[in-house]
């Protein structure tokens, strides 16, 4: 899947002549990855949704950034906070025991990684998760 993911990416890349980013989600691995141009510029450790809520798989898009975020559900503090397609869960900082453990959002365990992805990552960015 990767290697069509960066084929993909070098084609729309070279279509438009401007760069192409993109974050693929391996909930397997628990591991973030984006690529710029289609090579991999940035890796993290995540903890996604757990047994019971699990993180959604699929395409989305990054449609907001807020850097304060805080839940309006669990009322919980998420900097760095990224949604994906107006859903109910994005990408942030938070808590990461090294396993699914979230309600379905994908926590960034390190504030210095997660403040650097969410700099790194305009609004728009395609993620796929799987």
């Amino acid at each position: 899947m990767k290697i069509t993911l960066l084929l993909l990416f070098s084609f729309f890349a070279a279509l438009q002549g401007k760069a192409t980013s993109a974050i693929l989600i391996n909930l397997a691995a628990q591991r973030l990855y984006l690529y710029q141009d289609a090579r991999v510029v940035f890796v993290t450790k995540l903890s996604t949704g757990g047994k019971h809520l699990p993180t959604p798989r699929g395409h989305f898009q990054i449609t907001e950034k807020d850097l304060c975020h805080t839940s309006s559900i669990y009322h919980v503090s998420m900097p760095y906070f990224m949604r994906l397609d107006g859903e109910a869960f994005g990408i942030h900082y938070g808590y990461n025991p090294g396993y699914p453990a979230s309600h379905g959002c994908i926590r960034v365990g390190s504030m210095p990684e997660a403040k650097m992805l969410f700099r790194m990552t305009p609004r728009g960015t395609s993620v796929i998760i799987d």
